[in-house]
């Protein structure tokens, strides 16, 4: 049972780390010419989504692109080193 526990928190982990770099990916127009898209498709909504709770305040301020992308990038960083320490868990 142990076992299964940890490889779920392993999964989970690695699940919401290729979230965050494909909404990263969505965020830069360089990320989207590696995904074949147009460099007018930038978007924002899915990087917030992935900082949440930190990125809340980006839902209802109107900031230019470039304190959004900030936030949004410090806010990811604070989740992913969340969520590795609650992968590592007891381990």
């Amino acid at each position: 049972m142990d076992r299964t526990i940890r490889a779920a928190r392993w999964s989970l982990y690695g699940a919401f780390v290729l979230a965050s770099v494909v909404s990263t990916m969505l965020a830069l127009p360089v990320g989207l010419a590696a995904l074949g898209m147009e460099p007018n498709q930038v978007t924002f909504l899915p990087l917030s989504v992935t900082g949440l709770p930190w990125s809340a305040p980006l839902f209802w301020m109107e900031l230019d692109s470039v304190t959004r992308l900030a936030i949004a990038l410090v806010s990811n960083v604070l989740n992913l080193a969340l969520g590795l320490m609650l992968a590592r868990g007891s381990d």
